[in-house]
């Protein structure tokens, strides 16, 4: 038996997997496809629900049935509701994206506002800056911007590697570099595609918006910047204009430590090497305490230069297909506003989503209203900035549910542990995750053990709260057919049809806004964004110093002397997952510190060696890989690992974004030294 599904199929035997073969060239880039049957088969998958017998944390479980869990879980989060209201259980959701909108509507409608995802530190930040900047249709500008365009004749990778990020695009950026794609890199790191750069600004981590403004004064003060769009689609040059006086090269340089005359020759490339296109990475330039100001700045050099929604540069791209949405959000109008709502105001109304940062402040004062209960689907505590302090928080919850493949650190917090069935195991429905071929995976094996598809626990969650009939009693091809309607197509033909149905997505023609304007307050490209004025913050892309670091702490400085920067992808694990296969562990045994010889050779530090990285949050410990391809005063950390090398311990959870709450886990001072 053969199940095609993309971008791979699956082969059968006797009812179990035995081999993935890669369909799509693009995927053979990523060794995770190669490993998924290790997941899938590993030994220690999660294969029944059980129950904690003792203190949380202490890892001692009971086997029960699905019956009894549920009506555990169900129990207790009426019991909650009841007494506190809705509003007092959270419902987070951390890994797989697919069947997210039937946990979204599990949360609506049990009537809690409190919805959260990984967004709260993952992508969102990047979002709401291109929101705030060119509309909300341009939300994905970042995320899609990596793909490589074949019109483009500059293209600046700002802050991401591609190969470990985008495997399965890398080969197209090699093709197009070799036909005379000009390539600027900016990126702390020496990465494979920064070394093949024609230009690479090597720069101090949080210091990116200075970059862009210091970029941005080069192309105004050479008259680089595209007048036409800028006075008929644009508002706030003149302020734009004045700011950019203040960073000269000469003094982005001081800032950023990018010698001046490359960052005249970046800007001056960019800007007349046209189309040219920006490729941002998804968090690197909004995990600071100035983030969202940082990514913004960016987009604007997109923008002055007249990049936007022309072929080869910067272009709206549809997210997929036209389907009906399930999550009931209109409800959340006559709830409570969620956590989070009053200290980031800005990213919850327009993320659609609590702010998942500061759910331990609640937690702690019980204000606006008390937090009594969580349920996650997989609780990634190893995700938050200052992680034992989350941890020792969420102790103080009476009710913690989650569902899980393996027994992770956020489980060893949860009072039931739900088992769910694998990609492999259940149905999936492909046509809002940007695929122009609508397509019904059916399962190529059976759910291993007693392991549950998700839509299945939901809705049986859900009869048990008095919620079925909102689940179509559990129905989940009136589930599908709802979603599909708009697309006049049935689960029954997608059954008929397993190869997909095709559907083209949107197209926009060039230079659309002169016909529809922009989705922002003024029809225009917001320089000055009248969202921030509204909110009593700067409207332009102002550069802010690091909450933490060498100028703005030099007393912190003494005993921290580093800059912290963590969350680099590697190309064997997504996160926090996948260090339990071997084939993977293989590629990336155990976590390395990049740390430059002129910091390592003074501590007497060498590669392999075991080493402390201390903040003013704790330390952690991990090997030294001492290297000249990060930069002298940087130590760059990989994220998520468990136990004593996880990265966010060391994280402040305090100095967050004002504007989208995020953790600056990638510009804190740190301490090393060799044990």
């Amino acid at each position: 038996m053969c199940t095609d599904s993309c971008p791979t199929r699956v082969h059968v035997r006797d009812g179990r997997a035995v081999k993935i073969e890669i369909v799509n060239d693009k995927a053979a880039y990523c060794p995770r496809w190669k490993a998924q049957l290790d997941f899938v088969y590993h030994p220690d998958r999660l294969q029944y629900p059980v129950k904690r017998t003792g203190r949380r944390g202490e890892g001692s479980w009971q086997r029960i049935s699905w019956d009894e869990a549920l009506d555990t879980v169900a129990a207790n989060l009426q019991a909650a509701k009841d007494k506190y209201g809705p509003e007092s259980v959270v419902f987070w959701v951390a890994y797989t994206k697919e069947p997210r909108p039937y946990f979204h509507r599990l949360t609506h409608a049990f009537g809690s506002p409190n919805y959260c995802t990984e967004s709260s530190s993952c992508f969102s930040g990047t979002w709401i800056a291109a929101e705030l900047t060119c509309g909300p249709d341009y939300g994905l500008l970042a995320a899609q911007s990596n793909m490589a365009d074949p019109a483009s004749r500059c293209n600046m990778i700002w802050g991401t590697s591609i190969q470990n990020s985008h495997p399965q695009v890398w080969q197209e950026h090699l093709e197009a570099r070799e036909k005379g794609l000009k390539l600027i890199v900016v990126d702390p790191r020496v990465t494979t595609i920064a070394s093949r750069a024609d230009i690479h600004l090597q720069l101090r981590p949080g210091t990116d918006g200075a970059l862009a403004l210091g970029m941005m004064n080069v192309i105004i003060n050479e008259n680089l910047y595209d007048k036409d769009f800028i006075e008929k689609w644009t508002t706030g040059f003149d302020g734009l204009r004045k700011l950019v006086e203040e960073y000269p090269p000469e003094r982005v340089e001081q800032i950023t430590r990018v010698p001046g005359a490359k960052i005249k020759e970046a800007a001056i490339l960019y800007a007349t090497r046209k189309p040219a296109k920006i490729a941002m990475a998804i968090n690197s330039t909004t995990h600071h305490a100035n983030g969202v100001q940082n990514h913004r700045a960016i987009i604007l050099l997109s923008a002055i230069t007249g990049n936007i929604e022309v072929a080869g540069g910067n272009r709206w791209t549809p997210h997929g297909q036209p389907v009906n949405d399930i999550t009931l959000h209109e409800r959340v109008i006559d709830m409570p506003p969620g956590v989070g709502s009053q200290r980031f105001p800005i990213w919850t109304k327009r993320y659609r989503e609590m702010q998942s940062n500061a759910i331990v402040d609640q937690i702690d004062s019980g204000q606006p209203y008390p937090l009594k209960a969580l349920f996650s689907a997989g609780l990634n505590i190893q995700f938050f900035p200052n992680s034992h302090h989350m941890a020792e928080t969420f102790k103080k919850l009476d009710f913690i549910a989650v569902t899980e493949y393996f027994q992770t650190p956020g489980t060893q917090l949860a009072d039931i542990v739900l088992p769910i069935a694998s990609w492999l195991e259940r149905h999936i429905l492909i046509a809002d995750l940007g695929a122009e071929n609508v397509k019904l995976i059916e399962p190529a094996i059976e759910p291993i053990g007693e392991s549950w598809p998700e839509w299945k626990i939901y809705s049986e969650l859900a009869k048990r709260l008095g919620l079925g009939d909102v689940f179509w009693d559990g129905d989940f091809e009136k589930c599908i057919n709802y979603k599909l309607e708009p697309l006049n197509i049935t689960c029954e033909d997608l059954k008929q049809h397993p190869e997909g149905i095709k559907r083209p997505l949107p197209v926009r023609p060039e230079k659309y806004y002169e016909k529809a304007g922009f989705l922002t307050p003024s029809g225009k490209v917001e320089i000055a964004s009248s969202i921030l004025a509204e909110h009593g913050l700067d409207p332009l892309p102002v550069y802010q110093e690091p909450v933490e670091s060498p100028v703005s702490r030099p007393d912190l400085a003494e005993a921290y002397p580093l800059v912290l920067t963590s969350g680099a992808r590697v190309i064997a694990y997504t996160h926090s997952q996948f260090r339990n296969i071997g084939q993977l562990r293989r590629l990336m045994p155990e976590p390395l510190v990049d740390i430059n010889p002129a910091d390592a050779e003074p501590r007497g530090i060498q590669s392999s060696d075991t080493i402390k990285i201390s903040s003013p949050r704790g330390s952690i410990r991990m090997k030294a890989n001492v290297t000249d391809t990060i930069l002298a005063g940087v130590v760059s950390l990989p994220h998520q690992w468990p136990d004593e090398a996880n990265a966010n311990l060391l994280v402040d959870d305090r100095t967050l974004d004002p504007i989208s709450g995020f953790l600056p886990c990638k510009s804190q001072l740190c301490q090393v030294s060799k044990l």
